[in-house]
């Protein structure tokens, strides 16, 4: 093996060539590639694959797929400067045979052989080496994939082709200038023309999509943009089926508007007109250059086999279209439907004056047209003028006042009625909140009497009649008569709770601490008496105060405890 570290291919190992194109085969030689050698020296006999050289759109066949038989073969023998791996030889003729099991032949080997003008193939055989060799002799003569490295007659036969192409280009070039002579492009013009299918066209809304500045529009006999009309035509007569581009152009063949000379322009004439600097396309070419750009000015969805679908907007311009010359009937008759509905129910003597014609031909207040006037207007200021009316007595019904616009209808009777039953009912919805403010505040005071018993008994009498601060100084039940008040009073009261959990607190501990002094005092005098005086005189160490009143705690007891005697006395 030679290591091959070249500055164009990855680095590899590759098997060591000589000088004549052979190979280190020999030494590592497969039984594979020994028996192939063998097999074809015993039969004499080989399948040739096809060859085929081709230029463009023009083939020739070198080679048919064939079996020939030979009158012997070679092996290993140097032919000029290779040695094949099988040299075949018929009469005066040889023909090399080169088996690739591990590996194929190398380009300087393919080379040589070209070099000495040798027919010569190679055979595949590397799918077939974990195959028995006694099933494959007829897979290596005549089925294992093989190709030509060199066959003498391919530079024959690739010289014919570029002859024959010559010719083709030469023959091209001549009708190329045959319909460049004859060609007059045509250009979109200014204004609007007059014919039937752009009349059509801008009468629908669509006069942006025609007109259009388009190569081979000097194809067709009429002007570019009654050849466009004519096209989108044919589309929107579709409908839901598909529409091809061939659909555009049999429109117009059977109009009889495309040149007799232009109606089978050959695609690579084409082509030619077109680099040749002319803006020329075919008649299926200059539709589809057309439908394309209804693409881009986004009219049209493009598909698969040349099927074109109109968008949304396209259809949407039509609607439009058809809906203005309609429009003013239509708006007619909704107006009127939408006024009979709000006239619906009044009393007769209060509809029988009102005119519709004449309503309609009137300028409302604060508006500067008549309804008539406005038939023709914008959408959106129609839909909104219809909104008005028909919300007329639904503004009465439900937001009654003065000031509402009646648009000329005869409704005032009905508001002035609506405006009175608003002010009856805001009238009982007040006495209904003061009811129910009364029942939630005699609630409240029920709630909080309650709790006030229950939380500190004895005491509620007194809580009851001590005014609350933050209630501005009202009495708790007063306070409760409102949210507000109530919520203070609860406050208050829960702070009373605690205090009065502090007082029994402070009690029970005081009432222990005096227990335990007293007995500690009785341990201290034979006399009980005594022991009872000494609880109940004031000392001047306490304050003036007596034990009994000084001890509240455990720390005011031991006070008092080193006021008695330290041993137990009579006096």
């Amino acid at each position: 093996m030679v290591a091959r570290k070249g500055a164009v291919k990855v680095h590899h190992f590759a098997h060591h060539s000589e000088r004549d194109g052979s190979t280190c085969t020999s030494p590592g030689e497969t039984a594979l590639h020994k028996f192939a050698k063998n097999i074809l020296d015993e039969r004499l006999e080989i399948a040739l694959p096809e060859m085929v050289v081709e230029n463009s759109d023009d083939r020739e066949v070198v080679v048919q797929p064939t079996k020939i038989a030979f009158e012997a073969a070679v092996l290993e023998a140097r032919v000029e400067t290779v040695v094949p791996d099988v040299v075949l030889e018929l009469r005066d003729r040889k023909f090399i045979v080169e088996f690739k099991v591990t590996h194929a032949c190398d380009e300087v080997k393919i080379a040589r052989i070209r070099s000495m003008n040798v027919g010569a193939i190679e055979i595949d055989l590397s799918a077939y080496r974990e195959r028995p060799l006694d099933e494959l002799a007829e897979e290596i003569l005549y089925n294992a994939p093989r190709i030509w490295l060199h066959n003498p007659r391919e530079t024959d036969a690739r010289a014919r082709l570029a002859e024959r192409a010559r010719k083709r280009a030469e023959a091209r070039q001549e009708e190329i200038g045959k319909y460049s002579a004859k060609y007059r492009h045509r250009r979109p013009v200014s204004g609007e023309g007059g014919g039937v299918c752009e009349s059509a066209v801008r009468r629908d809304g669509l006069g942006a999509l025609i007109n259009l500045d388009i190569d081979g529009a000097g194809c067709f006999t009429v002007p570019v943009a009654e050849w466009q009309a004519a096209t989108i035509l044919e589309l929107l007569a579709h409908g839901h089926t598909p529409f091809r581009t061939r659909n555009g152009l049999s429109g117009l063949k059977r109009r009889g508007w495309i040149h007799r000379e232009f109606r089978a322009v050959p695609d690579d004439i084409a082509i030619g007109l077109k680099e040749a600097g002319i803006p020329f396309a075919s008649p299926l070419g200059a539709v589809e250059a057309y439908l394309r750009q209804l693409v881009h000015l986004g009219f049209l969805h493009p598909a698969r086999s040349e099927i074109w679908r109109p968008t949304y907007s396209m259809l949407q311009k039509v609607e439009q279209a058809k809906d203005l010359r309609a429009r003013p009937t239509r708006r007619l008759a909704e107006i009127r439907e939408i006024v009979t509905k709000q006239l619906d129910g009044l009393p007769d003597e209060e509809t029988s004056s009102f005119v519709f014609e004449t309503w309609v031909d009137t300028v409302l207040t604060g508006r500067t047209l008549s309804i008539a006037e406005l038939l023709q207007n914008d959408e959106a200021e129609w839909i909104s003028l219809c909104d008005d009316i028909a919300n007329v007595r639904t503004n009465i019904r439900f937001s009654p006042r003065a000031d509402i616009d009646l648009l000329g209808l005869p409704c005032a009777g009905e508001l002035a009625r609506a405006i009175e039953s608003k002010r009856l009912e805001a009238k009982k919805r007040v006495r209904r909140e003061r009811e129910a403010e009364q029942e939630a505040a005699a609630s409240r005071i029920k709630q909080l009497r309650d709790r006030v018993s229950r939380d500190i008994g004895d005491h509620a009498p007194t809580w009851l009649s001590t005014p609350i601060a933050a209630s501005g100084g009202l009495l708790p039940l007063d306070a409760a008569a409102t949210a507000e008040g109530f919520t203070a009073a609860i406050r208050a009261l829960d702070q009373r709770v605690r205090e009065l959990e502090l007082e029994e607190r402070g009690r029970r501990h005081k009432e222990k601490a005096v227990g335990d002094l007293e007995a500690l005092a009785r341990s201290r005098y034979y006399n009980p008496d005594h022991a009872t005086l000494w609880m109940r005189s004031s000392r001047r160490e306490l304050g003036g105060k007596s034990p009994a009143e000084f001890t509240i705690n455990d720390a005011t007891r031991d006070q008092c405890e080193a006021l008695l005697p330290p041993k137990r006395s009579l006096r």
